[in-house]
């Protein structure tokens, strides 16, 4: 359990079942992190997610410069901590720990949200890339592998087809795409297979296993564009849900 104490808050306050802790349409100056407890969020009136301890909300609004555009209210008893917005800089610098549970928490939202959350992540800027070659049909991932390297798409005649249980489900085309991290920074198996259409050329970044707290701490840059983009993307899929 992340404790209060070890990272630094505006203020951690104990929110009773049923009390709101930002409405839609208040300022965005604030983000916040469950200490301990569940919160309810909902998106004009309409409940989107349920979070829990570890989980952190109200990022997404910083990034749009936007009053808040969901309401968070404690479904229990919770513990809630409070942060500036203007610092998430400054976290991704100073505070592996938040920042690691900023992206945990994002990435889960939005495997939750929208089943597949690969994104556009500029990695490569801080870390060097090598570059492998597949041909039609060859396997870049695995559903059900473990692994750790975070993969962008190069080049490719007919893209890259995302599969679950051999059903596809999307198709990577655009060269610059990357896909792979959501399984290195929640630690879990590949969540789907990539295979090729044509032949492709997929740049790798072979992260050592366990690397998120390191790769924090040596490239925190990278972690602050890991939050930056994962907070566009879920304030997307907040929208596509009560659309």
């Amino acid at each position: 359990m992340l404790e209060a104490s070890s990272i630094e808050s505006v203020e951690v306050r104990e929110y009773k079942q049923g009390e709101i802790i930002v409405r839609e349409g208040d300022p965005g100056r604030y983000f916040y992190a469950i200490l301990q407890g569940e919160v309810q969020i909902y998106q004009l009136e309409k409940p989107i997610r349920i979070l829990s301890a570890q989980d952190v909300f109200g990022l997404e609004n910083h990034y749009r410069g936007i009053p808040y555009t969901t309401t968070a209210k404690a479904t229990k008893t919770s513990r809630i901590a409070t942060y500036e917005a203007e610092a998430i800089d400054e976290i991704a610098y100073a505070k592996p720990a938040l920042a690691a549970m900023i992206m945990k928490s994002a990435f889960l939202q939005l495997e939750q949200t929208t089943s597949i959350a690969e994104a556009n992540i500029p990695y490569g800027e801080v870390i060097n890339l090598d570059i492998r070659e597949y041909n039609d049909g060859e396997v870049v991932i695995a559903e059900g592998d473990t692994g750790t390297e975070i993969y962008k798409l190069y080049s490719t005649e007919g893209g890259l087809e995302v599969l679950k249980k051999d059903v596809r489900i999307g198709v990577i085309t655009k060269p610059g795409e990357y896909f792979g991290e959501m399984s290195f920074i929640l630690n879990e198996p590949r969540s789907a297979t990539i295979r090729s259409i044509g032949k492709s050329m997929v740049e790798v970044l072979p992260v050592q296993e366990g690397g998120l707290d390191r790769i924090i701490n040596e490239n925190p840059e990278v972690a602050n564009k890991i939050i930056t983009t994962l907070a566009q993307r879920l304030k997307q899929a907040n929208l596509l849900i009560v659309k």
